[in-house]
């Protein structure tokens, strides 16, 4: 029997207790080092691959979870230490996330995809075209999954994950029907490039990793000569983001994702003081005081234009960033039915972003580049 997922929770556990202790603990086995993610690591053991991921859903501590990766040509006799793999290179995947699907494809293995999560919210255009012909199925959303349309698939592995604890329960049910699955954590990493070097991760199980290390080179090399090249610059403008929602604003902490790329990109985040990688709730009056002191509103939710914000709430446009026509949403590039291929691509593109933010910002430093996943509102 195919047994996939061991899962380590551990109060004194194996890794020391937490997540930084964990990878320095696994470091000493042999584990490959990554240059900035912090959720997960390799570790080459003769035929085997361990990746261990740590802590992948939110406010999660000391949890520490293994996957045995084995060439498809390997015995079990070979090893009676290891009695749960996943056989690699996969050929048959499932992706409840679309930024799984981005990893996939800048991996070149698109093909290998059969099924997603959310149809209507992907961006690839070679997956919608197969969703339309039925070659790709919509499986439906994690408690909501389609649990016979999945057995009847047979993938070699499930791509899942989990905004809290209660992801493990259809991960059980998962794995109750002998269908592998694996939990990706890359959107709680809050550095740009340790999103993106996620596709390490996901290279092990195509046999990608030479593609994947150029790949990742090349995005890293491209994003640190950009993040160089604005460090000259003097003048920061201030930046706030976000749009409120049933009369509260919910803004990204000082150390979170966006506001590694405000500062990257030689901005300012309004909001730097809070010390924290999630978003937290803060009043609309705080906000409309605040924003006095800014130059650009990035990130304005589902906005489209000036008329949409208003919606909203007619105060917005008092707003400086609105008076002088500095509102910059990341929805430039819209499928049909509404995916955003910002969620989807920008996971594997941060240097393409962290460009888009620039021009923005600092639109001397770049003449003639259009945003590519931004656009001005009006």
């Amino acid at each position: 029997m195919r047994f996939f997922l061991v899962a380590v929770i551990c109060i004194n556990f194996s890794c020391e207790g937490s997540l930084n202790k964990g990878q320095n603990s696994d470091k000493k086995s042999g584990a490959q080092k990554n240059k900035y993610a912090l959720g997960f690591q390799i570790l080459k053991q003769n035929n085997i691959t361990v990746l261990e991921i740590f802590n992948p859903w939110q406010r999660a501590k000391d949890v520490s979870i293994k996957y045995k990766l084995v060439k498809t040509n390997f015995k079990e006799a070979d090893s009676n230490i290891f009695t749960s793999y996943i056989k690699v290179p996969v050929k048959k995947v499932v992706c409840l996330s679309t930024t799984h699907i981005a990893f996939i494809d800048a991996l070149g293995c698109t093909d290998n995809i059969v099924a997603v999560s959310g149809a209507n919210l992907i961006s690839n255009s070679k997956i919608r075209a197969k969703i339309k012909t039925k070659v790709v199925y919509d499986v439906g959303y994690e408690q909501g999954l389609n649990y016979e349309l999945l057995i009847s698939l047979k993938p070699d592995v499930v791509f899942a994950y989990g905004i809290g604890s209660d992801v493990t329960g259809y991960i059980n049910k998962l794995k109750e029907l002998d269908i592998p699955v694996v939990l990706i954590g890359e959107y709680l990493e809050s550095h740009p490039l340790a999103k993106a070097e996620w596709i390490k991760f996901f290279a092990e199980f195509f046999d990608r990793q030479q593609i994947a290390k150029m790949r990742f080179d090349s995005i890293a090399e491209n994003y640190n000569n950009l993040k160089e090249l604005v460090s000259k610059e003097k003048i920061k403008p201030i930046v706030m983001s976000g749009l409120p929602w049933s009369g509260t604003w919910y803004v990204s902490g000082g150390k979170s994702y966006t506001a590694k790329l405000i500062e990257d990109a030689g901005g300012e985040f309004l909001w730097k003081s809070i010390n924290s990688h999630e978003s937290l709730p803060i009043d609309l009056e705080t906000v409309f005081q605040k924003s006095n002191e800014t130059d650009y509103w990035l990130n304005s939710g589902s906005a489209k234009t000036l008329k949409e914000i208003i919606s909203v709430d007619s105060r917005l446009s008092n707003l400086k960033p609105f008076k002088n026509g500095k509102i910059y949403n990341n929805n430039a590039r819209l499928s049909e039915t509404g995916g955003n291929d910002y969620w989807e691509s920008g996971v594997i593109n941060p240097d393409v972003i962290l460009k888009d933010l620039i021009v923005i910002l600092h639109p001397g430093l770049l003449p003639g580049y259009k945003p590519f996943y931004y656009k001005n509102l009006n």
